[in-house]
């Protein structure tokens, strides 16, 4: 890759999918991770992220059905309808604060000469679970010797 003196969001990105065999690398732009990793607006919420907290101890079912008899289940049904007709147009992957959180950690891996990448794994909790892990990789491991 040609040397960078600036940061800017065409700076590129990797994405591993590995809910898959084998695992599937996808090369992005910093500006176009939402075009690979589905965001989410609802995923956010602080009710969904307490159902998804309620997932490994309780399963789906179950945490969801604590939700909506909790003391803001009228607001978690609202939130939790929005999120699944969200999810109807294909699989998310992140929400909007985890994006903005990776192109943050994306200018911090540009300033220590790293490729920052965002791994997607499957987990074993709620409907499509998975995990996702970011991290950087040093420019030179990828050198052409």
């Amino acid at each position: 890759m040609k040397k960078r003196l600036v940061w800017d969001f065409s700076l590129p990105v990797a994405v591993i999918d590995a809910r898959q065999e084998p695992p599937v690398l996808t090369q992005a732009s910093v500006g176009s991770l939402g075009n690979v990793l589905r965001v989410s607006t609802k995923i956010d919420h602080p009710l969904i992220r307490q159902l998804f907290d309620l997932y490994p101890d309780r399963g789906s079912d179950a945490a969801i059905e604590e939700m909506l008899n909790g003391q803001n289940g009228k607001e978690f049904s609202d939130v939790f309808e929005e999120y699944q007709e969200e999810k109807k147009a294909g699989p998310l992957m992140w929400g909007a604060d985890d994006l903005a959180s990776f192109v943050v950690k994306s200018r911090t891996c540009f300033e220590g000469d790293e490729l920052a990448i965002a791994a997607v794994f499957p987990t074993d909790t709620g409907d499509n679970g998975h995990a996702l892990a970011t991290f950087g990789i040093p420019w030179r491991y990828f050198t052409v010797i």
